[in-house]
Parts: C-alpha cells; structure tokens; sequence
C-alpha cells in the first residue's frame, strides 16, 4: 500500500524542525548546517532557493511556526507570502522579546523636574512671530483611535475629534493675530501604516481645513509577538502590525524643524484626550519663562487609565525650585504623562550631538501585553529622561479617549460644567464648548436655566 504523500511531507518538515531545534549557533558549521536545512525546506515547499536567507533568519529567530503556515498556503500564493515577510526584523524582534520582554525590568527615571500646577499669565508672542509649532500625534494603534478620531462619538455637536482640534487651532491663532487668519502655520501630523491613507483622504475632503501646508510624519510598525515570542498571524497569512510608537519620530522631526528655522518650541498633542488645547498660551508661557527643556502635563491618579507607562513622584530627581501649592502628599501619589508635551527645539537641536543620551533614549523601548499578545512602543515622553529640566505640569481638566468614547464625551462635558458653574445635572445631560471658547476655560461665564444638551 502506497503512502500519502502529505504525510510524508508532514514528517520530513517535523524531523528538520528537530534538525534546527538543535542547532548551536555558537559553532561555525551551525550556519553551513542551517543553510542545508533552509535550501531542503524551501525546495520541499516549492519556493525560490532566494528565499534560503529568510528561512535562515526565520528559524535563527525563533520564528519556526511560520515554515508551518507556509505548508497550508497554496503554492501560487508563497511568492507573495514570503517577500512581504522580507520587511519583517525578526532579529530585531527577538532581541526585544529578550532584553525587554523577558527581563522585565520596571521602569525607573532619573531626571530634574519641577513640579507645576499654577499657570495663569499668557505667551501669544511666540504663537503670533511663529515661534512654536504643532505636531498632532495621530499614528497611534489603529484598533484603539483611527476611527474614533475621525467619526462621531457623541459629542453635541457631532464632530470628529480632529475637525475639534483643527478648529480649535485656527481660534488660537486667530486670537494671536488679532483675528487675522493665519493659513501658513508650522503644522506636522504623525501617522502610521494603519490610518496614513484614511486620515489623507479626510483631510483633503476638508481641504486640509484652510492651511497651506501640512507635514506628514510616519511611524515605523514592528509585528505583535506572542508570549514565546513568535510573530501573531491574523487570517492566517498576514503578519498583525502595530505602530513603533511616537517616539521614534525625533530623527524625522529635524526635516519638519529645519523647514522653519524661526521654531523655538514644538508642541506635541495628541487626540486622545478631549480636553487638550493646541498652544496652550499658559503653557507657552510656563515653559518659556521657566528656559526648560520640556513642559508635559501630567493627571493624578491611581487607577489604570491606559496602556501607557505610568510614572511616579518618587523615581525622579526633584529639583529644590518647586511650586509651593504643591503639598507633600501629592509626591507620594502616581502621575500619568499625558501626551501633551512641549519641546525646546535648541534642546532637540542639542540632543543630535550628545550620543550619550541620544543613544539612551533610542534604545528605550516599552512592552505592552494585552491578552497573550505583545507589542513594543517607544513614548515619546521618555525625552524627560535625558532633559537638564522638565515641567510637570499637574492638570485636572482631560477627557480620555481610550476604549469607551461615551466615557470620555461625559469626562468632557463634566470639564465644561465645571467651567460654567453647572451643578446637579446628570450624565445624559451633555455640555460642549465649541472650539471659538476652548481658551476661555474657567472665565466662561455661570449659566442658569438651561437645556441640554447645550452647546456655548
């Protein structure tokens, strides 16, 4: 009786996974021995000898499970698998699996800052010579924020988290101009792979809201590993991707700083939280007064409010210049960074030339694990490691885009009722403060007899 030929092949790819399981890759022969292996499977698995290389760096990697998807595809369909797993760094991938992952090692910074809550004096100056620029950081994880940040979630008014922060942009800088529109404003948006092209097309449907020019910068993707750190598949052939995180994006933010050489600061604003202001005037002036190197508004809290890093009093280096409204219990309580931070371009320019710390802060790498899976982030908020001086700039006013837009819609609206002196109302009872009256904030006037949902 003849036997199936399947199965054959079934037992010729499981005595080669035993073959490589046991290669030393300490021993010069192991690579001659590997290059046999990875020839005999790609001529078993009817593809090119080309690929040979990337079967050696698939099982040196630890990636053997992939030789197994590789038997279920059919055979027209392999070319088109295996070139689009030459873009993967499986050795990069393995050795964050190993020196990030694996070692588990909690986070601790050592860093000057100084403590900030009270803010009241104003800095059009620098918006107004176009001293500071603006950089949306819209490239993050398309499963969590691509779609809520260009669609409806409930606000009053109906708009898109971006039409909000756009409009809320052009008050400000009306506001700095003595209402005159301002249409040629250093502006950058980092996206990724995941939302480049939808985020593009909104914006060109809105003729990119009025301005002239808008710089676009693109986060790298590395794959999702799971636990034993193999890359995830998703319908089988198809690698999960997820952005590298916003802090990869200094070397391409010296294109966006050189094309404005009049740039100061730079402000970093992401849209997760509703509540953020594009060049925050109170901000601009803290940091400028100040002369630090960073200004990053920072939420109290203890509980977990997102996937990011938290980062606590006690693990930095307190400068002695502190605001005396800060009281001594509030060092023992945990901060998060919210991704609304302002940069000192002369830092960033210093930076470039201290391989010290630019080094540092390039090898930093964060895991976040959901599930049995797990992916790598650099933040872009770890800078404050390798500053001189950073502001923590404690705020109270945010509205978290994280999971449930309803959650945050109320954390908003209760941040406007707060503003208006509204008290008693319920949850349904929405507020909303258009964009014109974002940076009026706590001057708004009370409100009495109203209906809701209400929009100022």
């Amino acid at each position: 009786m003849g036997v199936c030929t399947s199965q054959n092949v079934q037992e010729k790819i499981d005595n080669i996974e035993d073959d490589y399981l046991k290669l030393d890759f300490n021993r010069f022969s192991t690579y001659q021995k590997l290059e046999n292996i990875a020839n005999n499977i790609a001529k078993q698995q009817q593809v090119d000898t080309i690929f040979s290389s990337l079967i050696q760096r698939m099982i040196a990697s630890g990636q053997g499970h992939i030789l197994k998807i590789l038997e279920n595809i059919d055979n027209q369909k392999k070319l088109g698998f295996m070139t689009k797993l030459e873009r993967l760094d499986f050795e990069f991938i393995d050795s964050l699996f190993h020196h990030c992952y694996k070692q588990n090692q909690i986070d601790a910074f050592q860093c000057n800052v100084i403590q900030s809550t009270n803010c009241q004096e104003q800095n059009f100056d620098l918006i107004k010579e176009h001293k500071v620029g603006i950089v949306f950081l819209c490239g993050g994880r398309s499963s969590r924020l691509s779609d809520k940040l260009l669609s409806d979630i409930g606000l009053p008014s109906k708009k898109c988290v971006i039409q909000i922060m756009m409009e809320r942009l052009k008050k400000i800088l009306m506001l700095s101009s003595e209402n005159k529109e301002i249409n040629d404003y250093p502006i950058a948006i980092v996206l990724s792979d995941q939302n480049q092209e939808k985020f593009q097309m909104y914006l060109k449907s809105q003729r990119d809201f009025g301005f002239q020019s808008i710089n676009f910068i693109l986060e790298k993707s590395l794959p999702v590993i799971d636990c034993k750190g193999q890359v995830v598949f998703e319908q089988e052939t198809q690698a999960i991707m997820t952005p590298e995180g916003t802090g990869t994006i200094f070397l391409q933010i010296n294109s966006f700083i050189n094309k404005f050489p009049n740039m100061e600061y730079i402000h970093f604003l992401g849209l997760d939280n509703l509540v953020g202001l594009p060049l925050d005037p109170q901000m601009l002036n803290l940091i400028s007064k100040q002369k630090a190197d960073v200004l990053c508004k920072v939420i109290e809290t203890n509980s977990i409010l997102d996937d990011r890093i938290f980062y606590s009093n006690r693990q930095f280096k307190t400068m002695d210049e502190q605001d005396s409204n800060i009281t001594e219990n509030s060092y023992n309580s945990t901060q998060m960074l919210l991704n609304d931070l302002y940069l000192s371009v002369s830092f960033l320019n210093n930076l470039k030339y201290n391989h010290e710390k630019a080094l540092k802060l390039n090898q930093r790498y964060h895991y976040i694990k959901r599930g049995s899976n797990i992916q790598f982030e650099k933040h872009i908020q770890d800078i404050i490691e390798v500053t001189d001086i950073t502001i923590l700039h404690q705020t109270e006013d945010y509205a978290l885009l994280i999971d449930d837009p309803r959650k945050a819609v109320i954390q908003l609206s209760n941040v406007h009722k707060r503003y208006l002196k509204l008290e008693g109302t319920q949850e349904e009872d929405l507020v909303e403060i258009t964009p014109q009256m974002s940076y009026c904030g706590e001057d708004l006037r009370k409100f009495e007899n109203v209906s809701y949902p209400l929009i100022i």
